[in-house]
């Protein structure tokens, strides 16, 4: 269930990406949103779930950015904060919200920080703001109805995850 949740978003960020202007209101971070719901199904086993975003960090970077080791090290430090949170609060839909929230900041914030110092574009404090709640709404949305679906699924087939 893990690989088929971070695969379906990994897609979909492809194929909305091509669909969805960049200064729509809507701007896709599913695979983002699928380390959040994810992480409860490694049981605690940190080590496993640290490899496996790495990999999805490699990916993303190869197949979207065109770069390597970028996402990988953002992926990483957004691990750290799911784990942490998860870690400080119980695991329900609103502490996966809040997690949602908490990685679109951090990885809007970091890339908003990267363009800055290597200077690529000139972006304004503004603009990082309006990229953060772009992105905001249908990545939150998304994060409900994939909490939902996995939520009963994994109650259905009795899989187990960390509370």
């Amino acid at each position: 269930m893990i690989v088929l949740i971070t695969m379906i978003s990994f897609f979909l960020d492809g194929i909305l990406s091509r669909y969805i202007l960049p200064n729509s209101l809507f701007l896709p971070l599913f695979t983002i949103v699928s380390l959040v719901i994810i992480y409860p199904y490694f049981n605690n086993d940190n080590f496993r779930y640290f490899k496996f975003i790495a990999i999805i960090g490699l990916l993303y970077d190869i197949t979207y950015y065109n770069t390597l080791f970028y996402n990988f090290f953002i992926f990483l430090m957004l691990g750290f904060i799911i784990g942490l949170i998860n870690y400080l609060l119980s695991n329900n839909i609103y502490t996966n919200i809040l997690m949602t929230v908490a990685s679109i900041v951090t990885y809007r914030t970091i890339t908003f920080l990267t363009i800055i110092i290597f200077k690529t574009h000139s972006y304004s404090l503004y603009e990082l703001l309006q990229s953060i709640y772009r992105s905001l709404i249908l990545n939150i949305i998304y994060c409900l109805i994939i909490y939902i679906i996995t939520e009963f699924y994994s109650k259905k087939n009795k899989i187990l995850r960390s509370k």
